[in-house]
């Protein structure tokens, strides 16, 4: 398998093969968390009304899949952070105020991101992707404003997609993933993933995207089982899914921005340790047989591409509040 990444700053040249083995690191708790400052102009709501995604919002991969007999492109979308005024209690609505002045401010140059997404989604249909893949914290809470924007965008829009959660999607800083805060947050996500958080699938001719639900820093006792049959298939597979693992070069550049472990996986220089699931389905994922070729993430709010060991590819995804993307072409080459 080939794959070359280009975005106008880095340019990626590499093989590897369909199959690996490594440790792996994760999860950024709300503790410590920073958002990197980008800056840039302020655009008034007019201009965002216009607001145009072109290719360049978007880092690009052409990546050739052996025995691939058709050509796939895949819009790959993750952290937009989506925080909208809300008919909830005080406590939330100024949590989503404060959060929404944020993410508009620090790397949103301006723009809601709200307007993003609807402006991907435009670019998305237009360009007729094949599939849209949301890598988590899309919205920042469980508002009830941000839920009915994301049912509304959601549900008119034309593109397939996968929704992995991410930790912001479902929580509060002051319920963070407790049981009560499961019971109560949870099910408002799950028509977006296809009434199933933990685990979901879209199948091509060619490949199945699987996507696993890894919010909590590790990966969800629900989804083993679906993972284990879904790995056994014989076809290529894309995992997708909010917390990345570990690599030594992310670990490195995620410090640079970082004060928590963000990375799912353990090494010297740190990472957070698996639990037992956790341990078990990145063995199978890293297994020798696993037909995992690519897995997509974001979580850390910057963009970065490397291969864990064995030679699977891994893509963390720019955030969405910052108007970036990533689009993935997918192909079997050209023919000698």
């Amino acid at each position: 398998m080939l794959i070359s990444g280009k975005n106008g700053k880095r340019e990626i040249a590499g093989a590897f093969l369909c199959a690996a083995g490594i440790f792996l690191l994760g999860g950024c708790g709300m503790a410590g968390e920073e958002i990197p400052s980008v800056s840039g102009n302020g655009q008034n709501a007019e201009e965002a009304s216009e607001l145009k995604i072109t290719e360049d919002s978007f880092d690009e991969y052409e990546i050739v899949l052996p025995g691939c007999k058709g050509e796939y492109e895949l819009m790959f979308l993750t952290d937009l952070h989506i925080s909208l005024p809300a008919q909830d209690s005080d406590e939330v609505r100024a949590y989503v105020d404060e959060r929404r002045e944020m993410f508009t401010a620090q790397g949103g140059n301006g723009v809601e991101a709200s307007d993003h997404l609807r402006a991907f989604l435009e670019f998305g249909e237009e360009r007729g992707v094949d599939a849209l893949l949301l890598g988590g914290d899309i919205i920042d809470s469980p508002s009830t404003g941000n839920l009915d924007f994301l049912e509304d965008a959601l549900s008119s829009t034309e593109i397939p997609y996968l929704y992995a959660l991410g930790n912001h999607d479902w929580t509060y800083p002051w319920d963070y993933m407790t049981p009560e805060g499961k019971e109560a947050y949870l099910p408002l996500l799950a028509p977006y993933m296809k009434e199933n958080v933990w685990f979901s699938t879209m199948e091509f001719e060619d490949f199945f995207i699987v996507c696993m639900d890894n919010s909590s820093n590790q990966f969800s006792p629900e989804a083993l089982e679906a993972c284990r049959q879904v790995l056994e298939a014989e076809k290529p597979v894309i995992l997708l899914c909010h917390v990345p693992l570990l690599t030594e070069p992310l670990l490195e550049e995620a410090r640079k921005v970082w004060t928590g472990e963000v990375l799912l996986g353990i090494s010297s220089n740190g990472g957070i340790y698996p639990n037992e699931v956790s341990s078990e389905v990145i063995n199978l994922i890293l297994a020798e047989d696993s037909p995992v070729f690519l897995i997509l993430a974001g979580h850390v709010h910057f963009p970065a591409s490397d291969t864990l060991d064995g030679g699977i590819l891994q893509i963390v995804g720019d955030a969405g509040y910052k108007g970036r993307g990533a689009l993935l072409h997918i192909s079997g080459g050209e023919e000698e």
